[in-house]
């Protein structure tokens, strides 16, 4: 989970000032004025989450921009009022901000106040959840393994197992009776060391299918 960027009082008042610009839509994220917030946003947050992507856990040394998006969890397509919400911001690699693009996230209807449940969102939110509790990593980039429902709809909207699409392996990789099997098995183990067996293991035949 991670700390929300704190938006100095000049940068605050400039927020509230672009918001009630006349015609105000979300294609003024792209306006030139903002860059310095902009900025703000990408330092805090490549800084909080040690240049790692809080959806596919790879982390990018590089802090040029062609390597990573500002991530608006709820899109702010959606919901314009949210556009600079703290709460609703990270960085994200430029793969999972384009696979998850305008994806609904959330059942809340909130226009004003910002949902802070976890129930809220049907996705690992990067401020309110554990991704672990909810996604089984095995390689960064790779392959993922789904604990809860949160964690199959953060692996279905960012395309976390994009690897085996762009390799043919298929767009389902758990159609393979053993890796499948693997994923339910690592799910419920409780030893350390089996699981880091199983997480190999998986990787190993992951690596075989897609060869």
């Amino acid at each position: 989970m991670l700390n929300s960027v704190v938006f100095s009082d000049a940068e605050s008042e400039q927020i509230q000032n672009k918001l009630l610009c006349n015609g105000f839509s979300s294609e003024n994220w792209s306006d030139k004025d903002l860059d310095n917030i902009k900025k703000t946003i990408k330092n805090h947050y490549l800084k909080e989450q040690k240049n790692t992507c809080p959806y596919c856990k790879q982390k990018i040394k590089s802090n040029n921009g062609r390597h990573w998006d500002i991530e608006h969890i709820i899109p702010r397509s959606m919901t314009l009022s949210f556009m600079f919400e703290p709460l609703n911001l990270c960085m994200s690699c430029v793969d999972c901000n384009l696979a998850k693009s305008d994806k609904k996230v959330t059942n809340s209807k909130a226009k004003r106040n910002y949902p802070i449940k976890s129930n809220s969102f049907s996705i690992v939110h990067p401020h309110l959840d554990n991704y672990h509790e909810n996604i089984i990593v095995i390689k960064e980039g790779f392959y993922y393994v789904a604990l809860k429902k949160k964690g199959e709809k953060t692996i279905e909207f960012c395309k976390l197992n994009r690897f085996y699409e762009f390799s043919e392996f298929g767009s389902s990789v758990q159609d393979d009776d053993r890796i499948f099997l693997l994923s339910e098995q690592l799910k419920v183990e409780k030893n350390e060391k089996i699981k880091k067996q199983i997480r190999r293991n998986i990787a190993e035949l992951a690596i075989k299918g897609s060869a």
